[in-house]
């Protein structure tokens, strides 16, 4: 969950295994996110210091370098296969600039279009990039950002090696996301101003549908299974079904697989929120009256978006003070109930919280590779769904709730940890934690965290690919002693 949003928010990088993906956070790892480069015997070490102890604050960052590092070497990789496509040595030749350019553009139109480099051909390679615009119709700005980070990494450079183009692509790695993002925040305007009503954070259907058939936004056109899947449909009126803006806007629909580690999305703006939050309080749970005090202190999630402060209705300090109870006093602030106060407190900025395993969202190629199914809804489907929006409109709330969707099932991010700090309270007296976890073990899981985070060198990089041969990259141990700037 941390390591989730700390890359979330840095990058808009939604990193494999770390995302909870319509099931509980306990059934996300890290070990997932490392990929197959973990050996098997490390592997078995990792998953049982993080089941028996968990890991510590600088071993988290640790792992959070670590698996940057990672993306940075696959980065390489991938270059190194455009190096080949153009026709341009990885040694002994420097480049001029607009050779340069060739190379970082062909290597992000394949990146735009989530194709894996090493995976294709030379004629692919370079027909992906002859064709971008085609598919992609920003591309032209997505040059402009190409050209503007690498002058920020190269300035003044007047002739690139592979070196200072790598150094140019991790960089730009590191900021598409956020840089991109402005595309999610015009499709998150485009459907609140054909919201059903104010601030409630639902459109409906046959106005979502009608955005791609008659203002040409197909972005617009999942079919009902799909937006289903996703968890982006509210079906509390079933002959008014609403799609919930900022699920679908946060879903994996959104997502672009660019990686083999990850797969860049929209930014949560609530989550950004909810740094905020947690810095006001220092906790990890509170009192009702306490938040109710920070969160009306608080600007709006989306303030710097036109978004404005609101008070909390009774109906919803009710419902907090609901959560409350429930938990003997304290809202925790890292679980279902409190996400879905905040879901009907800001309902155009934070998504609603399903219970898990009752949806299963997936990006819409792996949605079809499961089902055999398009996502996109039939032109009948789209036609009936719009036909009976046509002068149908719900009332407006009256009660300061978004909508009826609300339940009082709770599902904490960490249950333990949760208990743990109930119990201090009761006793008056701080959670011992196992005096002795074994400092042989201990060190031995952060070596081989920081061994992992080696990159490849680029002489055994240029023979993996110089080779043909097609053999996996070599990652070298680094010395225990080394440290990093996390």
């Amino acid at each position: 969950h941390a390591l989730h949003r700390l890359f979330m928010q840095l990058h808009g990088w939604q990193v494999m295994g770390l995302h909870a993906g319509g099931d509980t956070w306990d059934a996300a790892s890290p070990v997932e996110a490392l990929g197959e480069r973990l050996p098997d015997d490390a592997r078995r070490l990792f998953e049982t210091r993080l089941k028996e102890y968990g890991l510590d604050l600088h071993e988290l960052a640790v792992l959070a370098a670590t698996l940057e590092n990672m993306v940075h070497a696959e980065a390489d990789v991938r270059l190194a296969a455009t190096f080949q496509a153009v026709e341009q040595p990885m040694q002994g030749k420097q480049m001029n600039g607009s050779e340069a350019d060739h190379v970082i553009d062909t290597y992000m139109a394949s990146f735009v279009m989530g194709a894996n480099l090493t995976s294709l051909s030379k004629e692919e390679l370079l027909e992906n990039e002859r064709n971008i615009l085609k598919y992609y119709p920003s591309w032209p700005e997505t040059q402009g950002f190409l050209r503007q980070v690498q002058a920020q990494v190269m300035p003044n450079a007047g002739t690139f090696g592979f070196e200072e183009v790598s150094d140019a692509v991790a960089e730009i790695g590191e900021q598409y996301g956020r840089w991109q993002n402005s595309e999610c925040v015009g499709l998150h305007q485009t459907l609140l101003e054909h919201e059903e009503h104010p601030n409630t954070g639902r459109i409906r259907l046959g106005d979502f549908y009608g955005l791609a058939v008659n203002h040409g936004k197909f972005q617009f056109s999942e079919s009902v299974s799909y937006l289903r899947q996703l968890g982006a449909l509210d079906e509390s009126e079933p002959s008014n079904l609403r799609v919930m803006i900022p699920n679908w806007i946060y879903g994996p629909n959104n997502c672009l697989a660019s990686s083999g580690y990850y797969a860049v999305c929209c930014i949560d703006v609530c989550d950004g929120y909810m740094n905020k939050l947690e810095r006001e309080l220092g906790s990890h749970d509170a009192s009702a009256e306490q938040l109710l005090q920070v969160v009306a202190a608080l600007p709006d999630p989306a303030a710097d978006l036109g978004g404005k402060n609101h008070t909390v209705s009774p109906a919803l300090q009710h419902r907090l003070k609901e959560i409350a109870e429930h938990h003997d006093g304290r809202v925790p602030i890292h679980g279902r109930l409190f996400a879905q106060w905040m879901h009907h407190v800001h309902p155009r900025w934070c998504p609603y919280p399903h219970m898990s395993g009752t949806i299963a969202p997936r990006r819409a190629e792996e949605q079809e590779a499961v089902t055999g199914m398009k996502v996109s809804a039939q032109s009948d489907e789209i036609r009936q769904h719009m036909e009976q929006s046509e002068g149908r409109k719900s009332s407006a709330p009256t009660d300061g709730m978004c909508s009826s969707m609300w339940s009082m099932e709770e599902e904490l991010v960490d249950s333990v940890a949760h208990e743990r700090a109930k119990t201090s309270r009761e006793h008056n007296s701080g959670f011992a934690r196992a005096g002795f976890r074994g400092l042989f073990f201990a060190s031995a899981i952060i070596s081989m965290v920081m061994a992992l985070a080696k990159l490849i060198t680029k002489d055994t990089l240029m023979d993996s690919v110089g080779s043909g041969t097609g053999k996996k990259p070599a990652f070298a141990c680094v010395d225990i002693g080394q440290t990093y700037a996390v």
